[in-house]
């Protein structure tokens, strides 16, 4: 080997192993990192938008959703509440009563069938009673009982039991009603406001019928015929009578009209 080879392979050996050469290469390692870490950073940062957005869409959509149904609940209530009245006017102008109907009573309390006794602040041996002016069905709460309960023993065919039905409305009111047109109905007890039978809504009657239309146009027909019969009465009467003179008519109406305006004494008594 000669001197020159040896010169080149201690220089190749410096350049390698130099404090520059090392230098550069952790410089580079460092570089390396800080761009993985860039670029990791910007991934996060990306993925934490994506979601960002995604929540952001998903409470917008929620809150449209919510003024939406608030929108069509609002709608449904007013059209509602318009149908309600329609039904009640033409219920009012075209279901007027054509005949007697039994005494009904109707709670102004909202129930169902599986409301126990016990949410309405009945306590156990509390009392509801219903009649029909000669029985009289008592119902004694047990505590643990419902309306399905109070209604069963209500129509219970018990000997001894008023004879009347009781029902849950569409409105979910207690609807007690006699079971003819005679007897009136009453709800009492203690705990009978508990059910919407309060005062001024325990006593209910029967409804009597209205009156006939052939009846009034009988009335009416006779009270014309009457009406005729004078008027041709008083006719045939006139026709014999003497016909006062004028000054006579003039007189009497000249005295009535001043005696009618509280003018008495030597005037009137002139014209008389």
């Amino acid at each position: 080997m000669s001197i020159g080879s040896l010169a080149f392979w201690q220089q190749d050996y410096n350049y390698w192993h130099s404090d520059s050469f090392y230098d550069r290469d952790q410089n580079y390692l460092q570089d390396q990192r800080a761009l993985d870490q860039q670029q990791s950073d910007e991934a996060s940062l990306f993925s934490d938008m994506g979601a960002s957005i995604t929540t952001q869409t998903t409470g917008l959509a929620q809150i449209a959703t919510q003024e939406a149904q608030a929108r069509v609940n609002k709608q449904i209530a007013a059209d509602e509440a318009q149908l309600n009245q329609l039904s009640g006017t033409s219920s009012s102008s075209s279901n007027a009563p054509t005949g007697p109907a039994p005494a009904t009573g109707t709670g102004t309390v909202p129930l169902t069938t599986s409301t126990t006794l016990a949410s309405l602040r009945i306590p156990p041996g509390g009392v509801i009673t219903v009649s029909d002016g000669t029985t009289t069905t008592t119902y004694t709460s047990t505590g643990t009982d419902t309306i399905a309960d109070l209604i069963g023993a209500i129509n219970a065919n018990v000997a001894g039991n008023a004879y009347v039905t009781a029902t849950l409305n569409a409105k979910g009111n207690l609807v007690i009603a006699g079971k003819n047109m005679k007897e009136s109905v009453t709800v009492g007890g203690t705990f009978a406001p508990s059910v919407g039978f309060g005062p001024g809504n325990q006593t209910f009657n029967p409804v009597a019928a209205p009156a006939s239309s052939s009846s009034s146009t009988s009335a009416t027909s006779a009270s014309s015929s009457s009406s005729s019969a004078s008027s041709k009465s008083a006719s045939s009467q006139g026709s014999g009578a003497v016909v006062p003179t004028l000054s006579s008519v003039n007189d009497s109406s000249a005295a009535t009209l001043l005696g009618d305006s509280g003018v008495s004494g030597s005037l009137v008594d002139m014209l008389v």
